[in-house]
C-alpha cells in the first residue's frame, strides 16, 4: 500500500518538533467589528444547520484536519455547540472507497494546542478541571461564537475513518454529521465521541479510530508509521479499545477505567525512616499522583499487573538536614509485553520532617520531582513579551496538563497550559509572557 494512500498524520521534523500545521491549529477568525447587540442563543451545530441559522462549509485540509466555516444567517449571536462525535463525512469514503472516494474524518475540539485531541473534560475524582474552564485568552472547547450576518473560520484536528483512502483537500467537500448519523456500528459510536469527550494526543486518536474502524493491526500501524505512532501511543490505544469493549450497553467509555490501576507507588526509609515510611504508604493510598489515583504495591506484586500503560515508583526515603524529608525515586513503566522496564530516577526534597509530613505532602513532592525529571520546557523562540516552549515528554501516558512556573523563584506565578495533549515520546508548543519557565506538575488522565 503506497505511503500517499495512508493517511498518516504528519511526520515530525528532524529536531522533534510539530511542524507549524501539525493538528490544525483553530484559526478563530472572529471578526475585527465588534458584534452587534441583541439576543444571544446558544444552539448545536447541528440543529441550528437543519433550522436554518447556520450554514456550514466543512472541506479537507489534510491527513490531521479539516476546515469548518459557520455562517450565522439568523438575526441573533449565536453560541454554537460542537458536541463529541461529529463526523466530516465522505459517502463514497462510506460505501467503501472506490470511485475518486476520499477519507472521511473524526472531528475533535476546537483548540489552540498543537497535538491534542479532545476536549480533556476533568474524569471522576480529578481536582482540576481540565478543559472544564476555559482558560482565559483561550476558545471554549465546545461553543464557538458567530456575530448575526457574519461568518467564523475554524482548523478543527481529525483524524482517519478510512484507512488507505485518499487524503481530503480543500476541493473535497464534507458533509457534517453526527457518528450516529455516519454508522450504526456502536464500538466506533462509543469510540470517537469518548475520545472527542475525554481527549489524547493525534497519535493515540487516529491508532484507536483505524484499529476500530478498519480492524488495522496495532502492529501494523508501529511498522507503517513508526515516527509518528510509537509503542507507547499504541499501548495507550490499545488499553483504549480494551475499554471500548468492555463498555457494553453504555454510550462512552467510563473514565475510571482509563485512570485506575495506572500509579503504583511502594514507600521504604532507611533505617529510623522504616516506620515513617509505612505511615506514609498507608496515608498516600487513594491520593493522586501526576493527576491519576495511586494504588499502594508492593515490588512483588508487580508481576501480577499487567495491563500496560502503568508506572511504578519506588520511593526511598533518606536522611537529610533537620526539618526536611529526601528521598529517592526510581521509576518503571509496563511493556505491552508485560515486563517492567527501567524509566529513570529522580530524587525530591520536601520541607518537612518525616515525623510531620503526611500523605499529601509526599504526593505533592513526588508530583513535582517526576514532573521535572520527566517533562522539560525549553525555549526555542523569544519575541516580544512572549516566549515559544517547546514541551517534551518522556512519560508513557498523554499530557492532559503541564502547570509551570514563570521563573524559578518560590512567588512566581503558576501557569496551565490545559488540555496540551502531548504524546508519550511526542513533544509540541506552547506560548508563555515571560523569558522562560520550569516545570511545576503535570496531570494525566490515563489517556
Amino acid at each position: 500500500m503506497l505511503w500517499r494512500h495512508l493517511c498518516l498524520v504528519r511526520a515530525w521534523s528532524a529536531a522533534g518538533l510539530l511542524t507549524c500545521s501539525m493538528l490544525g491549529t483553530a484559526a478563530l477568525a472572529e471578526p475585527d467589528t465588534p458584534a452587534p447587540r441583541g439576543e444571544t442563543e446558544t444552539v448545536d451545530v447541528l440543529a441550528a444547520q437543519k433550522s436554518g441559522d447556520l450554514t456550514l462549509d466543512v472541506r479537507g485540509s489534510g491527513q490531521d484536519r479539516v476546515r469548518m466555516t459557520l455562517q450565522n444567517t439568523s438575526a441573533k449571536r449565536l453560541n454554537v455547540v460542537l458536541p463529541p462525535g461529529l463526523v466530516a463525512s465522505s459517502l463514497a469514503a462510506q460505501r467503501g472507497g472506490g470511485g475518486g472516494g476520499f477519507q472521511s474524518m473524526g472531528v475533535g475540539a476546537v483548540t489552540n494546542r498543537q497535538g491534542s485531541f479532545g476536549r480533556f473534560a476533568a474524569p471522576p475524582g480529578s481536582e482540576s478541571g481540565f478543559q472544564s474552564v476555559p482558560v482565559a485568552g483561550e476558545p471554549d472547547t465546545q461553543t464557538v461564537t458567530v456575530p448575526a450576518g457574519q461568518k467564523v473560520e475554524l482548523t478543527i484536528p481529525a483524524v482517519c475513518l478510512n484507512y488507505g483512502m485518499p487524503t481530503p483537500t480543500y476541493r473535497d467537500r464534507f458533509h457534517l454529521v453526527d457518528v450516529n448519523e455516519y454508522t450504526p456500528d456502536p464500538r466506533i459510536r462509543k469510540a470517537l465521541r469518548s475520545l472527542a469527550e475525554t481527549g489524547t494526543s493525534q497519535g493515540v486518536a487516529q491508532a484507536v479510530m483505524w484499529r476500530v474502524c478498519n480492524n488495522v493491526p496495532f502492529e501494523l500501524m508501529v511498522e507503517q508509521a513508526s515516527k509518528v505512532i510509537n509503542v507507547s501511543e499504541v499501548a495507550l490505544a490499545a488499553r483504549f479499545v480494551e475499554a471500548v469493549d468492555m463498555a457494553n450497553g453504555e454510550e462512552v467509555v467510563d473514565p475510571r477505567y482509563l485512570t485506575e490501576s495506572r500509579v503504583f507507588v511502594h514507600v521504604q526509609g532507611e533505617g529510623a525512616l522504616a516506620k515513617d515510611a509505612q505511615r506514609l504508604s498507608d496515608e498516600l493510598a487513594g491520593l493522586r499522583v501526576l493527576g491519576l489515583p495511586v494504588r499502594v504495591i508492593n515490588p512483588q506484586e508487580l508481576k501480577e499487573v499487567t495491563s500496560a500503560p502503568a508506572l511504578f515508583l519506588n520511593v526511598t526515603l533518606t536522611d537529610g538536614r533537620t526539618g526536611e524529608t529526601q528521598g529517592r525515586v526510581n521509576l518503571t513503566r509496563a511493556s505491552a509485553e508485560g515486563q517492567w522496564l527501567p524509566l529513570g530516577k529522580t530524587t525530591f526534597t520536601e520541607g518537612s520532617s518525616p515525623s510531620v509530613l503526611d500523605g499529601r505532602g509526599l504526593a505533592k513532592a513526588l508530583d513535582h520531582a517526576v514532573a521535572a525529571a520527566f517533562v522539560s520546557v525549553k525555549p526555542v523562540k523569544r519575541g516580544v513579551g512572549s516566549t515559544t516552549l517547546k514541551v517534551e515528554n518522556r512519560l508513557p501516558f498523554t499530557l492532559a496538563n503541564v502547570i509551570v512556573k514563570a521563573g524559578n523563584s518560590s512567588g512566581a506565578p503558576a501557569v496551565p497550559f490545559n488540555g496540551l495533549g502531548v504524546g508519550p515520546g511526542r513533544s509540541a508548543q506552547a506560548s508563555i509572557q515571560a523569558p522562560g519557565a520550569v516545570v511545576e506538575r503535570v496531570e494525566l488522565n490515563g489517556l
